[in-house]
């Protein structure tokens, strides 16, 4: 009762003592509803976003990668320096770009010394073959290629969740390698690659058949231009010969009208001499006659005469005879001085006539052997130079032979290279790819080819610019893969690009753009083809004419030619030889002269014949008249008779000569008659013959003018045609060039493009997904997430433990008056210090084994809680010592301000920056440290030295509040009672 009785006597003095402020119990209420807050509100103000400050941790890049030029698949070249760039894209970000922790590149040493000392919580290695490794992977052989190890190191021994917020920025940083999608992107990027190679297969398969196409064109061009260069130089040899031909055959027009003229004018004179020949014959045949007769009465005479001269001695008996006869003789001596007159008259008209037939076949004869024969000789060999410049039908200039070296040869060779060049062009729908090997067929399998190496490069650019696209949306305009894909991309162009460009495309497109002129050119040249090969078959036919005219004009000229006969010819009438008309007045020529003697020698024995009768008429009368004085003069009758006889015989020897002369002269008038009038007929013929020739020869003339005009406007069209054809030889060439460089261009680019097997695309693929790994190494690891807060929770249990000490101890404990001040003090100092190192040691212990901590240095551990443990139980006893029951709400403040300040959870640089502040100043963030450096076996160099200063420092300074406290209530004026402490220490 007694006990009881005191008890409630001292609740009710301590119930008095609390309600004796009542400002003071104001703030104990207070504090003690606001115990809650500070825990939850501090803890949840610490961690309220601690992954979002990762910024504020410091972390090191140690780049012990070097830049390394690697040769890859296509052949070029290229730099690799992937750790230098990794480098700075982590220590200089563009903008907001999330790069896990602020982090500075450092070598080796520095950053683990400055992680060592809490500067830096993660080091991230980049091996020295990282650029080598990865550039592997474009490599010919990507078989070596594999998945590269970064390693992002952190420290179990100074942070746990340090290595747990390094391996999420290791996820991330791996995602910026490439891991985020990236197998989707390489997977395409690799079938892009596969199409882009098959496409330029099949670009350089058109480029091939472009270059084959081109080939044939300018195969069949050079043909053609040799063709076209034999065509104009038959056509200028041509028009050479048409132009001599046009000349001779004017020159043969000429000839022939001069000829047509002269035959005119002797077929006149023929006409006239055949007529004075008729009439000469007339006159002879009369002179004949009366020749005969006067031979005749020549005859008589002399008989007379001789019987006169004979019969003198009779004379004188026949007086009267002679008388009579005397009269008799004298009237036919009248009749024959008559017939004498008549005779010589017409003798000498019969010479009169003969010189003018002389004169006449001597000119005509003169005229055709001066005029006619040379004009018959060189129409004659015109014409046969005309006929073999024309040719045979089947003759050949190209033969190279000089006897086909003609018209017709010209014109064959014209025809057949004109038809050559049409077949050679071909049709619009050839293709050399069939076996049309036709100027159209290579054109148009070059425009063809054009056309495909167009469309596949088109695909292979729209695929580029889709892998382009692809690339840039998952990884950025920086990133070497797209910049290669760019850089493809660049170099085939696009479909609006041209020659100027220097793009595949470009050179394409332009390609392209000339292909419907080249097509349009080659029209051209086929309509002029044809329209030459129409104009040679025109020409040719015309050859045919012309061959038949100049035939039929030498046949013509041979007849005229043989009717007039050579110079040499004498006409021979008993054997026919020499039957021309040169021969025929040849012959009469030569019989001119004889003919005029004979007529000569007739003109003058008529005139002797005339004399003769006159003297005989003037004898006779004589004799009649002297007749009667016949006796008286007979010796002068006997001479007179003798004179008669002798001229009677004279007389009839020249009757008898004029007789031969005059048949003679008959017959041979007769034959020049005949002679003349053949003569006046063949002239008339050759008259006839001759204009006819000469209108041929003009007709000739004049088509052949024709012929030369069109020869010359095809050795302008050939030639015309030939430079054509040597131009489109010479673009044919350049195509032909071009192509070929395109299509070793394009088999360059193929072979520069790597043909991946199925299993190297898929080492590409995994190690392009996947192309560096950044792991997250923990230094010191400790055994399990218990293990990585334990130091923690051995920190707070140590400083709660001392609390509730301090619950069941007196802070001071006061015996008697006797006793030395401070002796209150360190009595319940030492009970709580035992009951700490207890705490401390089966803590650690039993910690150790059930939370399998698997600690490193577990003496270690269990000293340094028990240094932990003693100065937190004096912290605690300072704060009841000086401050009684208030000094709890105290402790409980600076354990809230631990537990948020201390780092031991994230790191201190994740909480605001009011606990970074205080985090140095408190004993909790040193021994999480040590506990953690003891467990994990490394952690901050130093640790336990400065963890025992601390706790040193703090035990002083809570040693002297203890001492202050005990001080101050053994004083003169103690301080009032609490009951935090001991009922003896008031």
């Amino acid at each position: 009762m007694c006990i009881v009785g005191r008890r409630n006597s001292g609740e009710a003095t301590e119930m008095k003592k609390l309600s004796g402020s009542r400002i003071a119990n104001l703030v104990v209420v207070l504090a003690v509803s606001i115990i809650p807050l500070l825990y939850s509100g501090l803890l949840t103000l610490a961690y309220q976003n601690p992954t979002n400050r990762l910024g504020n941790i410091k972390a090191a890049v140690v780049n012990e990668d070097s830049a390394y030029t690697a040769t890859l698949a296509n052949g070029e070249t290229e730099t690799f320096n992937l750790g230098a760039d990794l480098t700075d894209a982590l220590t200089h970000p563009d903008g907001d770009e999330p790069v896990g922790f602020t982090w500075e590149q450092m070598d080796a040493a520095t950053a683990e010394a400055d992680m060592n000392t809490q500067k830096v919580r993660a080091i991230l290695y980049i091996p020295a073959d990282f650029s080598q490794i990865a550039s592997r992977v474009g490599s010919d052989d990507p078989s070596d290629a594999v998945t590269q190890e970064l390693k992002l190191v952190t420290d179990d021994g100074i942070n746990y969740l340090a290595g747990t917020m390094a391996a999420t920025v290791a996820s991330e940083l791996s995602n910026r390698l490439e891991q985020q999608g990236s197998e989707r992107v390489l997977s395409t990027l690799l079938l892009s690659v596969s199409t882009i190679r098959e496409g330029l297969v099949e670009a350089s398969d058109g480029a091939t058949a472009l270059a084959t196409g081109a080939a044939t064109l300018e195969s069949g061009t050079a043909d053609a231009a040799d063709g076209a260069d034999q065509l104009a130089d038959g056509a200028t040899t041509l028009t050479v010969g048409m132009s001599e031909l046009a000349s001779g055959a004017v020159t043969l027009s000429d000839g022939l009208t001069i000829l047509a003229t002269s035959t005119s004018t002797a077929a006149s004179g023929s006409q006239q001499l055949a007529d004075g020949v008729a009439r000469l014959s007339t006159g002879a045949s009369s002179a004949a006659s009366g020749a005969s007769t006067l031979a005749s009465g020549a005859g008589t005479l002399a008989d007379g005469t001789s019987t006169l001269a004979s019969g003198a001695a009779t004379v004188d008996s026949g007086a009267g005879q002679v008388a009579a006869g005397a009269s008799s003789a004298s009237s036919g001596a009248t009749s024959l001085s008559a017939g004498a007159t008549s005779l010589s008259a017409g003798a000498t008209t019969l010479s009169t006539g003969v010189n003018t037939y002389v004169d006449s076949v001597d000119q005509a004869y003169t005229t055709l052997k001066d005029q006619l024969d040379p004009g018959a000789q060189d129409l004659a060999s015109g014409l046969n130079q005309l006929s073999a410049g024309v040719g045979k039908s089947t003759d050949s200039y190209a033969s190279g032979e000089e006897s086909q070296r003609t018209l017709y040869g010209a014109a064959n060779d014209l025809a057949t290279g004109a038809q050559s060049a049409v077949n050679g062009i071909g049709s619009s729908t050839d293709s050399a790819a069939a076996g049309q090997a036709t100027l159209y067929g290579a054109v148009n399998d070059y425009t063809g080819g054009v056309s495909t190496a167009q469309a596949g490069a088109g695909q292979v650019a729209t695929a580029l610019a889709g892998a382009y696209q692809q690339c840039v949306a998952d990884h950025g305009e920086t990133d070497a893969t797209c910049q290669a894909i760019a850089q493809a991309a660049g170099g085939l162009g696009t479909t609006e690009d041209t020659a100027q460009s220097g793009t595949v495309l470009g050179g394409l497109n332009t390609l392209a753009a000339s292909s419907a002129g080249v097509t349009g050119a080659v029209g051209q040249v086929a309509t002029g083809a044809e329209q030459l090969s129409s104009g040679a078959t025109q020409l040719q036919g015309s050859v045919g004419a012309v061959a038949t005219g100049a035939a039929d004009a030498s046949s013509g000229a041979t007849t005229l030619s043989g009717g007039l006969g050579s110079a040499t010819d004498v006409y021979n009438p008993a054997t026919g030889e020499d039957r021309s008309l040169t021969g025929v007045l040849a012959a009469l020529s030569s019989q001119g002269p004889t003919l005029t003697s004979g007529a000569t020698s007739v003109s003058d024995g008529a005139s002797q014949l005339a004399t003769g009768s006159s003297d005989l008429s003037t004898g006779l009368n004589t004799l009649s008249t002297g007749a009667n004085s016949l006796s008286a003069g007979t010796s002068q009758l006997a001479t007179g008779a003798n004179s008669v006889n002798s001229g009677a015989q004279t007389l009839s020897s020249g009757a008898d000569t004029l007789s031969s002369g005059l048949n003679t002269l008959s017959s041979g008038a007769s034959t020049a008659a005949t002679s003349s009038q053949t003569l006046a007929d063949g002239l008339a013929r050759l008259s006839a013959g001759a204009d006819t020739t000469a209108t041929g020869a003009d007709t000739l003339s004049s088509g052949l003018g024709a012929a030369y005009s069109g020869s010359v406007t095809l050795s302008d069209g050939a030639t015309n045609l030939s430079d054509g054809l040597d131009q489109l030889k010479n673009g044919s060439t350049e195509l032909s060039d071009g192509a070929d460089a395109l299509s070793e261009g394009l088999e360059d680019g193929v072979d520069q493009i790597p043909d991946y097997t199925a299993a190297q695309r898929q080492t590409m693929t995994d190690v392009a997904a996947d192309a560096a790994d950044v792991d997250a190494v923990r230094d010191n690891p400790v055994a399990n997430n218990g293990a990585g807060f334990t130091p923690m929770f051995m920190s707070l249990a140590l400083w709660v433990g001392a609390i509730a000490l301090f619950l069941v101890l007196p802070a001071l404990d006061k015996r008697d008056h006797g006793e030395r001040w401070y002796a209150a003090a360190i009595r319940p100092a030492t009970t709580a210090a035992l009951l700490a190192v207890a705490q401390a040691v089966v803590m650690m212990v039993a910690v150790n084994a059930a939370g399998e901590i698997h600690a490193a240095n577990l003496v270690g551990l269990c000293a340094m809680a028990i240094a932990a443990s003693l100065t937190f139980v004096a912290v605690n006893q300072a704060c009841v010592a000086t401050l009684a029951f208030r000094g709890r709400f105290v402790s409980i403040i600076l354990l809230s301000l631990q537990i948020t300040s201390m780092g031991a959870t994230f790191p201190i640089e994740t909480t605001p920056r009011f606990f970074q502040w205080i985090h140095p100043y408190l004993p909790m963030s040193y021994t999480q440290l040590a506990f953690r450096r003891l467990i994990a076996g490394g952690g901050v160099d130093g640790i336990y030295l400065k963890t025992l200063a601390v706790l040193a420092v703090w035990a002083l300074i809570a040693w002297a509040f203890i001492l202050l406290g005990a001080r101050l209530r053994r004083g003169p004026k103690p301080l009032p009672a609490d009951n935090a402490l001991a009922p003896t220490a008031a």
